[in-house]
């Protein structure tokens, strides 16, 4: 099992199968370089693009999850990072985030992620590990599945993925195609992306979270983290079952609309089109949230550009329908530069993300948008 030192995380505060102590920070990273292969992918991916990375922040009362991905397109500054291929130290550069993982050589590549991810949200993981190609697949296998819903054709020739609009139990390659996805969706973009896989995790999460589900069967759990070990680069202090399972022992019970799937906030770089930079802004407001251990809610967001709400026909609704108008005197207020208040009925410890910030809860029932 190949596994990677990525500093000062640490090691878990509990052992055995049992549910870690504490808050917990977890990064997790994607390679999607060889985009167009249906198969199981071959190889070491340390010395690819990290193209989708996540931070995942399980709050130290275990009462709620917020799992942010970071568009791979996102220009910022990198910080330096051992080589480990050659033992020097690369400098600090301003260059895409998805360059971190290839930063640190084949085998420390992960802790340049964890680093980058540390220094553009102020939050150090404890854990982190890269998945595999065919991880994605043996995972989905591993809970029998992932039934997702998909509003519009999706078409995508490049990942070898052909869906109609309906509901869909996907699972193995065709659930790894679906994530990988990014011309079939919205507007072919990165972002568009990012929504639909927020659109399978939170079936995912639905699915795992539920009475019943994986977390309440032993034998199911310990799949999944078997499945995991033999799938993931891992960092140094997730070389057993029984960690991986204290690990997801920590969403057991949680409130699944405490479950939140959101997009690091960007902007369009005015220097290059096909380039985005950090929204400011709203970034710190998210960046404070995670840094505190503040509990917060999509009120005041809408659904990303690859998803919609599920209806009965799987018709694409308004957005409308789901975020308060700017016109409606009831609706509240959500100033870009903060968190904000909420509406009465939510509990006042928890304080809506800026409307910037896009994503759900895996307590909303969504779709994915295809781009024809």
């Amino acid at each position: 099992m190949q596994t990677v030192q990525i500093g000062a995380g640490g090691k878990p505060s509990k052992t055995g199968a049992e549910a870690l102590r504490g808050a917990v920070n977890f990064v997790v990273v994607g390679s999607d370089t060889r985009q167009g292969q249906t198969e199981a992918a071959e190889g070491d991916p340390g010395s690819l693009n990290n193209d989708v990375t996540m931070l995942i922040h399980i709050s130290a009362d275990h009462q709620q999850m917020t799992a942010v991905s970071i568009p791979r397109d996102t220009v910022v500054e990198l910080p330096a990072c051992v080589d480990t291929d050659t033992g020097q130290t690369r400098p600090a550069v301003r260059a895409m985030f998805n360059e971190a993982l290839s930063r640190g050589g084949n085998q420390g590549g992960l802790g340049c992620v964890v680093a980058a991810v540390k220094s553009l949200t102020g939050v150090e993981a404890q854990f982190a590990g890269i998945l595999k190609f065919d991880g994605v697949a043996a995972m989905s296998t591993a809970v029998g599945g992932v039934d997702v819903c998909v509003a519009t054709p999706i078409h995508d020739p490049y990942v070898g993925l052909d869906l109609e609009p309906g509901v869909h139990p996907i699972e193995g390659q065709t659930a790894s195609a679906f994530l990988r996805s990014r011309h079939g969706i919205g507007d072919g973009g990165d972002l568009g992306r990012i929504s639909n896989q927020q659109v399978f995790l939170s079936a995912l999460a639905r699915k795992v979270l539920a009475p019943g589900g994986a977390l309440s069967n032993p034998v199911t759990l310990y799949k999944l983290a078997k499945a995991a070990l033999s799938n993931m680069i891992l960092s140094d202090n997730l070389t057993s079952p029984d960690t991986m399972v204290s690990l997801a022992l920590t969403l057991r019970g949680i409130d699944l609309s405490k479950v939140l799937f959101v997009q690091y906030p960007t902007l369009p770089n005015p220097a290059d089109i096909n380039r985005l930079i950090v929204d400011e802004q709203p970034a710190q407001a998210l960046n404070v949230a995670l840094q505190t251990d503040a509990k917060t809610n999509l009120n005041d967001s809408s659904l990303g550009g690859g998803a919609t709400k599920q209806s009965p026909d799987n018709a694409a609704p308004s957005e409308a329908a789901r975020a308060p108008s700017s016109t409606d005197p009831d609706a509240p207020s959500s100033p870009p530069d903060g968190l904000t208040s909420v509406t009465p009925s939510t509990p006042p410890t928890s304080t809506a993300l800026p409307s910037a910030i896009t994503g759900q809860t895996a307590a909303e029932a969504t779709c994915s948008k295809g781009s024809g």
